[in-house]
């Protein structure tokens, strides 16, 4: 699976100036999800340490890149009667 979602993203990198939140693929928005779930759950990093050295996974850094593209801003309300934009919604957005 892993494997799968690193060619999706890769071969979706190369074309990143095509994508827009109105035109993404199904595919490209689902292995994006998955990877952002990964990272939330843990078992996936951007870097980690490998034989005392830190190594990047740049298809995980493609996908989060990549999910800025593939999302429309939309207004967060901040409490105090402010707001602010943004692309990623807050982890605490649906707690009440």
């Amino acid at each position: 699976m892993t494997q799968q979602l690193q060619n999706i993203i890769d071969t979706a990198w190369e074309q990143r100036a095509e994508f827009s939140p109105s035109n993404a693929p199904a595919e490209l928005r689902d292995a994006v999800a998955h990877v952002l779930a990964g990272l939330d759950a843990g078992s996936l990093r951007v870097a980690e340490k490998s034989s005392g050295d830190w190594v990047v996974n740049q298809w995980i850094k493609k996908a989060v890149l990549l999910s800025f593209r593939l999302e429309n801003n939309v207004q967060v309300p901040a409490g105090g009667g402010m707001q602010f934009y943004d692309k990623v919604p807050t982890k605490f957005a649906d707690y009440t």
